[in-house]
C-alpha cells in the first residue's frame, strides 16, 4: 500500500535511483506502487496517467505517432495527430474513470495526461492501485506569493530597449507572456490596447488579428501562431480582449462548486477580473504598456512600464477570493488546466507568482510545468515569503526559474524628525505630511480590555489617548495598512511603524501619514518617546537625515532561502533575483477603494520582472529553448549587495544574483537541456548534481566528486575557466574551450575536494569563463562532510548481545569522533489482528495506541513489527502538527521522525493483508531516544579513514531483552546523523524487520565515495494537515 498525497507523487520523488525506466510512451520513473487508505478522504483530486502527455509524447504506441514539438517548436493542438493522440489519452481516462465509477470534471492531455474528479476515499485508493495510473494527488489550492525600469536601465537613450529594441515599441515584439494568477483588471491603463480587426493579406509579426470564427489570432517571433479567447463571464462579455491583452480565460469551477457564493469576496466573480489585486500587478509587471502614468494617494509617481511593452499578454485566472480562510486561493486542478490551456495557445513565457511544494520537484503542477518546458515555454516563479529561514524556497524542479526578491529603490522615503532634533529615516509614500504632534506608544495607548494594543489591531485604541497624535505601532500578526486605520479611527493623525527586528520596508498607502523604519531606529525611536512624554513629532515625505544611502539592490528578508529541501540539496534554488520590494504596478479598483495603481512587495512581485526579461530574450532571440534563456539569465547577473556595499555572497538568498538586462541579451556561452534531460532527472538516470544547469550543488562533499556539463556557442572564441570557493579545491577539466562556430557543444568536468572549508556548512563561490569578450559565471554551494552515511540503518538481533556495522564515507584525513544516544527501548504492545479496512478505532483489524513525546526529544520512532514476513501491516501516526504516515507492501512498518514536537501521539495500526487471510502477530512499539545509557557502544571510536575512503564503524551491543532499540549516531563535522534501530529477538527466532527501507542493506551511503545520493532509503515520511484531500495555498504577499 502507498503513501498517498499531501507527499506529492511519492511514487517518481522518492528514491528515483529504484525506479526503473518504463518502455513505451508510459511516463518514466514510476517505482512500487504504495497506498495509504488514511489519507485518501472524500474530495477533489488530480488523478495523472502513466502515459505521457501530447507535449511530451514522443511515441512507441501502435498507430498514434509522436506529438512532441521539435526542439524550438510548441505545441500544435489543431494537428492531426495531436488531435488523434488527445482523444486516445481522453478515452483512457475516460475508461480508467469508468471502471470505478468516477465522473471526470476535468481532463488534461497537452500538460498532463490525467483529470481531476471528486472522489470518494474508496475510489481514490483503488484509483491509486491502477497500474496504469501514475498518482492520485489532492486538488491543493496555493496562493499567490505577492517603477523598477528606471533601476534596472531598461529606459533612457541608452537603456536595453532603445539600444537593443529600437524603443518601446519593440521590447517585446511577438512574444506572448501568459499570467497565471488572479486575473485582470481590463479598465486599467496598462492593458488598454486597440480593436482587432480581421486579417487582410499576410500576417506580420507581433500585429495580432480576428480568425474566422472571432479569435484573436498572431504570427509570433518564432514564426508560430498564437491562438487566444476572450472568455465571457460575470461583468465580462468577452470584448475587452484587445491588441494588447489576446486572450483572457478563467478556471473556476472547483471553486464555484466548493465555496458557497455567501462566502465569495465582494468583487470576485466568475470572469477574468480581478478582485485580489494580484493579477494585475503581476501582468502589468511583466508586459504592461508604457508610458502610464501611477498615482497614488494623489501623489503622482512619473512614468511606468512593464518589463516587456510591446509583449502581448494571455491572462489565466486560476485564484479565487473569499471570506473564509480554509477555502479560496490557488487551486492546482486550476493551475494545470491553465497551463494545459496555455500549451495549446501557444505562449512564449509563463508566470506563475503562486506558492509550491519546499520539499519535492514533482508535484502535479510542476510536471505540468515540464510539459510547458517540453513545448518550449519559458516559466518564471516565485521563491516564496517564508525567508530569511532556511530550506523555505518553493519551485525546485530544475525546468523552472525560481525567483527571489530585492529591494531597488532609493526614492521612497520619509522622515520621523523628533522636537529634539533626532532623525530616523524610513519608507514612505504618503502624500501629506505631520508637523509638530504629540507622540505616543501604542502599547500605553490600549483601550479598555486590549491584550496587544502595540500591535495597533481593530478597535485595540483608546481615542483619548491618541487623538491628534502619532502612535507608533509594532509590526506584526496584523496587517499593516489595517493599524493604521485603528489609528486614524482614534483620531490618531500619524503612524510610525516599527519592525521589531529586520525586515522589508514596505510603501503601503495608508490611511494616516506613516513611516515605517526598522531597528535600530525602532529601539531608539520606542525608548525616545517612552522617556519623554512631552517630546513631538514631524513626519516629512521625503529623506532628510543626510545620512548615505543604503546601497541597491539588497535580498528581501521575507524572501525564501535555500538549500532547496529535494534532491539531498544538489540543485541550487532559487534561480536568480529581480525586484521585489515597494514594485509600482497596476492593482484592480476592486477591494482598493477605486485605486488603479499600487506597490506591493513579495516575490510575486520579482518573478514577473523575470518573464518580462524572458520576452524580451525571445523577442530578439525567438529560436531559444528556455534552458537556454536561463542559462542566459543566471550567467550574467550583477551582484546583489549588503546594506554596507559589499557582495552578498549567501547564494541561498540571491541565487545566482540580480538579472542583468543590459548583459542578458548576449551571455556568449549557455547551459542547455532538452526534455530528455529532465526526464532522466526525474527517472533517477542523472543524478541532480549531474543536470546541465549554470549553477552547482553538493549537499554532500566527501573525497572528491566530479561533475559534467555541456555549454553551448553563441559567441565562438577561446573561454578559460575561472573559480573561487575558499576551502574547496576546485579542478576544471579541460581548463580552457576553444570554439570555432556559433552552436558548437563542448563538454567539461569540475572536481570538488575540500581543502580546508568547515565541515557540515556549506562553502559557496563561482566559476567563471572568461573569453570571446564575454564573462559567464556560475554560483557554486558545495557541503563539506567529515562523514556520509545514511540517514537511517537497521539491525536485527537474535538474542541480546550482538553488532553491526554502518556504512560511511569519509570526507577528513582527521579522525572523526562519534557520539552515541541510546539505546532506548520501545514501549512495545502486542497485538493478534485479522486482515480488514482501516478504522481509526481498535477492533479486529486495528489498534491504537497513544505515547507522549517529552520536548527535546532528539528522535521518536514508531513501528509495527510483523510475525509473519508475507503479511502486509499499515501504520498511522497523528503527531501534534498533523498527521505522519507509512504504508508499504513491506510486512512491517516504521517511521522515524528527528526532533519530534512534544505532545501526544496517536499510533494507528492495520493489518491490510495476511496469507489466506489469517490471523497474524504483530508488536506496535513507540520508542523515544533518550541518553546514552550504556548499552551499546561504536568502534573503532574516533574512525580514522583516509578522506574519500569507504569503510564502516561497528555498533556493539549487549544486555538487551526482547523489543526494539533505537540509537543516534553523531559524527563529528557533519550536518547529519544515523538513527540506528536494534529489534532483538528471542534467540534462534525468526523475524520481521521492522521495515525493508530501514535495513543495513549492501548498499552503501555514495557511490565511488560521493556520499550523496542516499542509496538504499525509500522511507517516506510526510507532514502537514489533510484536509479531505484539499489543501489550500495562499498568495505570498509579504506581511
Amino acid at each position: 500500500m502507498t503513501l498517498g498525497l499531501p507527499v506529492l507523487l511519492s511514487t517518481i520523488a522518492i528514491a528515483p535511483a529504484n525506479a526503473a525506466p518504463a518502455q513505451g510512451p508510459a511516463a518514466a520513473g514510476v517505482a512500487q506502487k504504495n497506498v495509504d487508505p488514511n489519507n485518501y478522504k472524500d474530495g477533489r483530486y488530480i488523478v495523472v496517467l502513466a502515459e505521457k502527455p501530447s507535449a511530451t509524447y514522443d511515441g512507441g504506441t501502435p498507430g498514434l505517432p509522436a506529438t512532441k514539438p521539435a526542439s524550438g517548436k510548441k505545441l500544435d493542438a489543431n494537428k492531426a495527430e495531436v488531435k488523434q493522440y488527445r482523444a486516445h489519452l481522453e478515452q483512457k481516462q475516460a475508461q480508467v474513470a469508468g471502471q470505478q465509477g468516477v465522473k471526470i470534471q476535468r481532463q488534461f492531455t497537452a500538460a498532463l495526461n490525467g483529470f481531476s474528479a471528486k472522489l470518494t476515499a474508496d475510489q481514490a485508493i483503488k484509483l491509486a492501485r491502477d497500474p496504469s495510473v501514475l498518482v492520485v494527488a489532492p486538488d491543493t489550492e496555493n496562493a499567490p506569493d505577492y517603477s523598477s525600469t528606471d533601476f534596472l536601465k531598461l529606459s533612457g537613450p541608452n537603456g536595453t530597449w532603445n539600444t537593443q529594441f529600437g524603443g518601446q515599441d519593440g521590447a517585446g515584439k511577438g512574444v506572448v507572456v501568459g499570467v497565471i494568477d488572479t486575473g485582470y483588471t481590463p479598465s486599467s491603463a496598462y492593458f488598454a490596447g486597440d480593436a482587432v480587426k480581421p486579417l487582410t493579406g499576410n500576417p506580420v509579426v507581433g500585429v495580432p488579428y480576428r480568425s474566422a470564427d472571432g479569435k484573436i489570432e498572431m504570427l509570433k517571433a518564432d514564426g508560430e501562431l498564437f491562438k487566444g479567447d476572450c472568455q465571457t463571464g460575470t461583468d465580462f462579455d468577452g470584448t475587452a480582449c484587445n491588441s494588447k491583452v489576446l486572450s483572457a480565460r478563467y478556471f473556476g469551477d472547483e471553486f464555484a462548486s466548493y465555496v458557497p457564493q455567501s462566502d465569495w469576496a465582494p468583487g470576485e466573480r466568475l470572469s477574468p477580473v480581478d478582485a485580489a489585486s494580484h493579477g494585475t500587478h503581476t501582468a502589468s509587471t511583466a508586459a504592461g504598456n508604457a508610458n502610464v502614468e501611477a498615482m497614488v494617494d494623489g501623489r503622482s509617481f512619473g512614468q511606468t512600464s512593464g518589463i516587456a511593452p510591446a509583449a502581448k499578454l494571455s491572462i489565466y485566472k486560476v485564484c479565487w477570493e473569499d471570506t473564509d480562510p480554509n477555502t479560496g486561493g490557488c487551486y492546482s486542478s486550476s493551475a494545470i488546466e491553465a497551463i494545459n490551456q496555455a500549451i495549446e495557445d501557444g505562449v512564449d513565457v509563463l508566470n506563475y507568482s503562486i506558492s509550491g511544494a519546499t520539499d519535492t520537484t514533482t508535484d502535479p503542477v510542476s510536471l505540468a510545468f515540464l510539459s510547458a518546458a517540453s513545448a518550449g515555454i519559458f516559466v518564471a516563479a516565485s521563491a516564496g515569503n517564508s525567508g530569511p529561514t532556511a530550506s523555505t524556497v518553493n519551485h525546485g524542479a530544475p525546468w523552472m526559474t525560481t525567483v527571489a526578491a530585492s529591494s531597488f529603490s532609493q526614492e521612497l522615503q520619509g522622515t520621523v524628525e523628533f522636537s529634539d532634533g533626532s532623525k530616523y529615516r524610513g519608507a514612505s509614500i504618503m502624500n501629506g505630511q505631520v508637523s509638530n504632534a504629540g507622540v505616543v506608544l501604542a502599547a500605553n495607548a490600549g483601550a479598555a480590555g486590549s491584550t496587544n494594543p502595540a500591535l495597533c489591531g481593530d478597535g485595540s485604541l483608546d481615542p483619548a489617548k491618541i487623538a491628534g497624535k502619532v502612535v507608533v505601532c509594532d509590526r506584526g500578526v496584523v496587517d499593516r495598512v489595517a493599524k493604521s486605520a485603528e489609528v486614524k479611527r482614534g483620531g490618531g493623525v500619524g503612524m510610525v511603524l516599527v519592525n521589531l527586528s529586520e525586515s522589508s520596508l514596505d510603501t503601503d498607502k495608508h490611511s494616516v501619514p506613516t513611516v515605517h523604519v526598522n531597528p535600530p531606529a525602532t529601539e531608539a525611536i520606542k525608548a525616545k518617546v517612552a522617556a519623554n512624554p512631552a517630546i513631538t513629532v514631524s513626519l516629512v515625505n521625503k529623506d532628510t537625515t543626510g545620512l548615505p544611502l543604503e546601497a541597491q539592490p539588497q535580498i528581501a528578508g521575507f524572501s525564501s532561502r535555500g538549500p532547496l529541501l529535494a534532491a539531498d540539496s544538489d540543485l541550487l534554488k532559487p534561480d536568480v533575483t529581480a525586484p521585489g520590494v515597494a514594485v509600482l504596478a497596476g492593482v484592480s479598483p476592486i477591494g482598493t477603494d477605486g485605486d488603479n495603481f499600487g506597490f506591493l512587495s513579495g516575490t510575486s512581485m520579482a518573478s514577473p520582472h523575470v518573464a518580462g526579461f524572458a520576452a524580451l530574450i525571445l523577442a530578439k532571440n525567438p529560436s531559444w529553448s528556455p534552458a537556454a534563456v536561463k542559462s542566459a539569465m543566471m550567467t550574467t547577473t550583477s551582484d546583489v549587495k549588503n546594506a554596507d556595499g559589499s557582495k552578498n555572497t549567501d547564494v541561498f538568498a540571491t541565487g545566482a544574483g540580480e538579472v542583468d538586462p543590459a548583459r542578458v541579451l548576449d551571455p556568449g556561452l549557455v547551459y542547455d537541456a532538452t526534455t530528455a534531460d529532465y526526464q532522466a532527472f526525474i527517472q533517477g538516470t542523472t543524478r541532480p548534481r549531474d543536470m546541465n544547469l549554470p549553477s552547482f550543488a553538493l549537499g554532500n562533499l566527501a573525497g572528491k566528486i566530479e561533475v559534467t556539463r555541456t555549454v553551448t556557442a553563441l559567441t565562438p572564441g577561446v573561454y578559460k575557466a575561472k573559480f573561487d570557493v575558499p576551502g574547496i579545491k576546485v579542478s576544471v577539466t579541460p581548463a580552457a574551450l576553444n570554439f570555432k562556430a556559433a552552436g558548437e557543444k563542448q563538454t567539461f568536468k569540475v572536481s570538488f575536494e575540500n581543502q580546508g572549508a568547515p565541515l557540515g556548512k556549506f562553502a559557496t563561490g563561482s566559476l567563471t569563463w572568461q573569453g570571446a569578450n564575454k564573462t559567464v559565471t556560475s554560483p557554486i554551494a558545495v557541503r563539506p562532510q567529515s562523514a556520509v552515511a545514511l540517514s537511517d540503518v537497521a539491525f536485527t538481533s537474535q538474542g541480546g548481545t550482538g553488532s553491526g556495522a554502518i556504512k560511511v564515507v569519509s570526507g577528513t584525513n582527521a579522525p572523526i569522533s562519534m557520539t552515541l544516544d541510546g539505546l532506548s527501548k520501545a514501549d512495545s504492545t502486542a497485538v493478534q489482528l485479522v486482515p480488514g479496512p482501516f478504522t481509526g478505532d481498535t477492533d479486529a483489524s486495528n489498534l491504537v495506541k497513544t505515547v507522549t513525546v517529552p520536548a527535546g526529544a532528539p528522535l521518536a520512532k514508531f513501528s509495527v513489527i510483523s510475525a509473519d514476513p508475507k503479511a502486509d501491516f499499515d501504520m498511522y501516526v497523528m503527531t501534534p502538527t498533523g498527521p505522519l504516515t507509512v504504508a508499504t507492501s513491506s510486512a512491517s512498518e516504521s517511521v522515524s521522525i528527528p526532533d519530534p514536537a512534544p505532545g501526544e501521539y496517536t499510533i494507528y495500526a492495520n493489518l491490510y493483508a495476511s496469507p489466506n487471510s489469517q490471523t497474524t502477530k504483530a508488536s506496535v512499539d513507540a520508542a523515544v531516544l533518550g541518553a546514552n545509557v550504556g548499552n551499546a557502544s561504536l568502534s573503532p571510536n574516533p574512525l580514522r579513514l583516509a578522506n574519500g575512503k569507504a569503510g564502516s564503524v561497528t555498533m556493539n551491543w549487549k544486555g538487551l531483552s526482547e523489543g526494539s532499540y533505537i540509537g543516534r549516531v553523531t559524527f563529528a563535522g557533519a550536518s547529519e546523523p544515523t538513527f540506528v534501530s536494534v529489534l532483538v529477538t528471542p534467540a534462534g527466532a525468526v523475524a520481521v524487520p521492522p521495515t525493508a527501507e530501514d535495513q543495513d542493506s549492501n548498499d552503501g551511503p555514495g557511490d565511488n565515495g560521493d556520499g550523496g545520493n542516499d542509496t538504499g532509503k525509500k522511507v517516506k515520511k510526510e507532514k502537514g494537515k489533510i484536509q479531505n484531500g484539499d489543501q489550500s495555498f495562499a498568495p505570498d504577499n509579504a506581511i
